[in-house]
């Protein structure tokens, strides 16, 4: 699979982690959907008010014709009784009573109708009734004077009436003004209410939003240059989430990258140092060898002659031996740097793992910061083979013995010394280097292994020796670690795996 099929995959993963309420669209249509159901309760609300404003006016329409009707009937009442008192003396009471009998009959529409909303006019309905067929059949004084009791008992209850129209008018016309006042605040608390709303939404979310974009703007620009910057910290589960999510992960293979450069050039470099150490120490060995060989020749014969002929000053003025043990020593240093100095393969292989350390210890002892330091090598002679790069093996090693000198050279109160320790714990291969130096503060133990972090001076360390180490050693499948206390010292340990017998090595 290429690498833009594998990302593709990694998106479609990312877009599936997020829930249709997670991702921006779905949060869109969520307030799209709650400002539809706001704007529906508001349309409901003031739908019924609607209908409550107009039941009012259907009721005052009802009252008003109520009371046309009760003005006119009124009227007609008043004149009635008018009559019947004009006509309760009259000589003529036939004549009397059909007259009246025709202006009650006039009143008995008016009732018939105000009687369906007002039931306690029917009893004196009917009481109209019987003096019109009384006034018709058989008119006497006596129900004139029945009549006109029935009238003043009418003219009573009509003004109950009225005024229990006028109180509904009233009461009905305050209804309509309390709906249209009810109406008109609910439109101006609903209106604020919407704008306070979307103030929030545009407050909470988009200037959230917002910030958080050019949060990641400013974090990208400055991965861009390669200024040193935390990650983003984010709680978002949205496409911007993802994306500040991205842009982690674009930093960390950004760093992983330039981690792996920044190694490749300290290998380079390293190579490069070594070759042309190697360079200058088979020159300089080849220039010092020749003389010494000669030294040692003549010793030797001088040594012979001295001892074949008991040579009085042997041992006294003359010393050929230590001439030649002088000579060979140095004979002896020439090849260690000649050998160290031997470009070493690239590949992981079976490598002698104690012969590195022992090499890479004599090595460095030459360097004027060992002076003073005890090297002590504690090697198990039963170590089997472990499969590295040995050129890488010899980077870590020095790097971690020159780390132990620097710490060492801050000590005065005791002896300074190093140990290099290898044992077989199982099937494993550990290596230990300890030295009695200064130690490492507890509070910046966890960074040694940060690349570019370095507790020494300025101009005494790059920050990247312990970082090299660590990539070299999980190169080759192994672990590093480190322990220390302060003023005690500090110990490194490094585990690589044996290979079990026929394990493929590469």
């Amino acid at each position: 699979m290429t690498e833009s099929q594998t990302a593709q995959v990694v998106e479609r993963r990312e877009q599936a982690r997020l829930s249709i309420f997670d991702s921006l669209r779905g949060k869109g249509w969520l307030f799209t959907s709650l400002l539809a159901v706001y704007f529906m309760i508001v349309s409901l609300v003031i739908a019924f008010e609607r209908e409550n404003m107009l039941e009012s006016v259907s009721l005052l329409q009802s009252i008003n014709e109520r009371e046309e009707s009760l003005v006119g009937l009124n009227y007609a009442v008043s004149r009635t009784v008018i009559s019947v008192n004009e006509n309760y003396f009259s000589p003529d009471v036939e004549a009397s009573g059909k007259m009246l009998a025709l202006e009650v009959e006039a009143l008995l529409p008016g009732l018939t109708r105000l009687q369906s909303a007002y039931p306690e006019l029917g009893e004196s309905r009917l009481a109209l009734d019987r003096a019109v067929v009384e006034l018709v059949s058989e008119p006497s004084r006596a129900t004139i004077a029945e009549l006109r009791s029935t009238m003043h008992r009418l003219v009573l209850e009509l003004d109950r009436v009225t005024a229990d129209v006028a109180a509904n008018k009233l009461k009905f016309a305050e209804r309509y003004h309390d709906s249209l006042t009810r109406m008109t605040d609910e439109w101006l608390a609903f209106g604020v209410l919407a704008l306070v709303l979307v103030a929030l939404v545009f407050k909470v979310f988009f200037r959230g939003l917002s910030t958080d974009i050019d949060r990641v703007r400013r974090h990208a620009g400055r991965v861009l240059r390669g200024e040193p910057s935390a990650k983003l910290v984010h709680g978002r589960r949205d496409e911007l989430g993802l994306l500040m999510d991205s842009v982690n992960s674009m930093q960390d293979e950004l760093a992983r990258r330039e981690s792996e450069l920044e190694l490749s050039r300290q290998q380079s470099f390293h190579k490069e140092k070594m070759a042309a150490v190697g360079s200058l120490a088979a020159s300089v060995a080849h220039e010092i060898n020749n003389p010494l060989s000669a030294i040692v020749g003549v010793a030797q014969a001088m040594d012979r002659e001295c001892q074949s002929n008991s040579c009085a000053l042997y041992g006294g003025v003359c010393h050929p031996e230590m001439i030649l043990e002088q000579a060979t020593r140095v004979m002896h240093i020439t090849r260690q740097i000649s050998e160290f100095s031997v470009p070493q393969s690239q590949e992981a292989e079976l490598a002698d793992l104690n012969g590195i350390l022992r090499s890479t210890a004599n090595f460095v002892k030459f360097d004027r910061r060992f002076r003073l330091i005890d090297v002590e090598l504690d090697l198990d002679g039963n170590l089997p083979a472990v499969v590295l790069v040995a050129d890488h093996m010899v980077q870590v090693a020095m790097n971690l013995l020159i780390n132990a000198a620097d710490a060492l050279n801050q000590r005065r109160d005791e002896a300074p010394k190093i140990r290099v320790i290898s044992s077989n714990e199982g099937n494993q291969a550990k290596v230990l280097v300890i030295d009695n130096g200064a130690g490492i503060p507890e509070e910046v133990l966890p960074r040694v292994f940060e690349e570019r972090f370095t507790t020494k001076g300025p101009g005494r360390g790059s920050g990247l020796g312990l970082s090299v180490c660590r990539s070299l050693v999980e190169k080759a499948g192994g672990t590093i670690s480190i322990s220390s206390k302060a003023e005690v010292g500090t110990t490194v340990e490094i585990r690589f795996p044996i290979p079990m017998l026929g394990e493929d090595c590469r």
